[in-house]
């Protein structure tokens, strides 16, 4: 990542909700007043990152006011602002989403609380390393591992970061849901954390109501048959319809196969771009996680338990994790050219546990190896339904 110019001004204003390509690009005077800071749209992301002092003039603000029914319909596990919030504003950002990649708009919900600004935000379909928080600083304590309460039943990881200079304080703390593939943070920007808890106020945005999964259709299949959950493989494969497909999988991580389903096989050679991956949890077959390829040139792949997805710029391979039996991404790698950095981002991992994750460090050389590798994989084969 460049070395980002007005690091810490920047970050306030992001929590104020410009950040990562999505800000106001009206020119905003400086201020080294932490509440005025937070009051104020910054420069747009856009000019920092290229580090010049230039503003743009007369963009239209990507960013857009939602109401909060239309946040939940597009991430399907959201958070809720937690009980005292005040000005609470909920908004989305479609341009920071890629529909062809299963990756759902930017919702964002800002709020006061106790005196302290805080911005919440979540993205569907995001990678599990995905900096959606954008706040660009240099963290002075962090990362640190923590666990939430109410989510995943008291279960779900998450790191917290603190960053502090002559400015003021600006605390953030990220989590991923990895059965439903939705990345969170949350940050906060005030004159003075000193003895804030951040976590606490993450746990207390948790929403039951929001968290019933089966009421929500996740993919194709669930949309046109009307169920979120099966008895068996046998039922799943039943509700598809003609010219649609499905394949077992052996993964590394259970004994047992998961089924993968799609809307789309290629004749030629009966594979795949894009699956719904379903598996057996808490005695019902459920949707785990939709992986995806990009078209005919780069369908999806298995060998030795790994399933193989990702395109010309990302290289993606999942297991099942050994705790859950949800899908989990073993790698994830970008070259950047999606994300507009052409920075080369990622991590691997050798076992299939939260812990075991590496920062990828490597370069073009690296990338294209594993690119060529992969293309040297088995394709999966669909069987096509009649």
């Amino acid at each position: 990542m460049k070395k980002r110019l007005l690091v810490f001004l920047c970050a306030l204003t992001v929590v104020a909700g410009s950040v990562a390509g999505c800000g106001n690009a009206d020119e905003q005077a400086q201020t080294t007043e932490t509440e005025q800071a937070v009051e104020q749209n910054s420069v747009t992301e856009a000019a920092v990152a290229e580090e010049t002092a230039e503003t743009t003039v007369g963009m239209e603000n990507p960013w857009v006011d939602i109401t909060e029914d239309e946040a939940n319909d597009n991430c399907f596990r959201l958070f809720k602002a937690p009980d005292g919030a005040k000005d609470v504003i909920w908004s989305m950002c479609d341009e920071l989403g890629d529909v062809e990649k299963g990756i759902g708009p930017m919702i964002q919900l800002s709020f006061t609380l106790d005196g302290v600004q805080f911005t919440a935000r979540a993205q569907q379909g995001a990678a599990e390393d995905t900096d959606i928080a954008g706040n660009y600083v240099e963290w002075t304590v962090g990362p640190e591992e923590a666990t939430l309460a109410n989510w995943a039943e008291g279960n779900m990881p998450a790191k917290t970061y603190r960053s502090i200079n002559e400015s003021g304080y600006l605390d953030m703390i990220t989590w991923y849901d990895i059965e439903m593939g939705i990345a969170y943070s949350l940050s906060a920007a005030a004159a003075d954390l000193d003895g804030f808890d951040i976590q606490a106020v993450a746990e207390q945005m948790y929403s039951e109501e929001n968290n019933t999964f089966e009421e929500m259709a996740a993919d194709f299949l669930q949309e046109q048959s009307g169920k979120t959950s099966f008895a068996t493989y046998d039922d799943v494969i039943a509700e598809l319809k003609s010219g649609q497909g499905y394949a077992y999988l052996k993964l590394v991580g259970s004994d047992e196969e998961v089924l993968a389903v799609t809307d789309l096989v290629f004749e030629a050679d009966h594979s795949a771009y894009e699956a719904s991956i379903y598996g057996k949890l808490n005695g019902n077959v459920t949707q785990l996680s939709v992986v995806s390829g990009n078209g005919s040139s780069y369908p999806l792949r298995l060998e030795d338990g790994i399933l193989y997805c990702g395109d010309n710029h990302t290289y993606e391979t999942y297991f099942l994790a050994e705790d859950s039996g949800a899908l989990m991404q073993k790698d994830y790698i970008s070259d950047g050219v999606d994300f507009g950095t052409n920075e080369f981002s990622g991590f691997t991992r050798e076992k299939n546990t939260f812990e075991d994750v590496t920062d990828y460090t490597g370069g073009q050389e690296e990338f294209d190896k594993l690119i060529e590798e992969r293309e040297n994989k088995p394709i999966v084969e669909f069987t096509i339904v009649e």
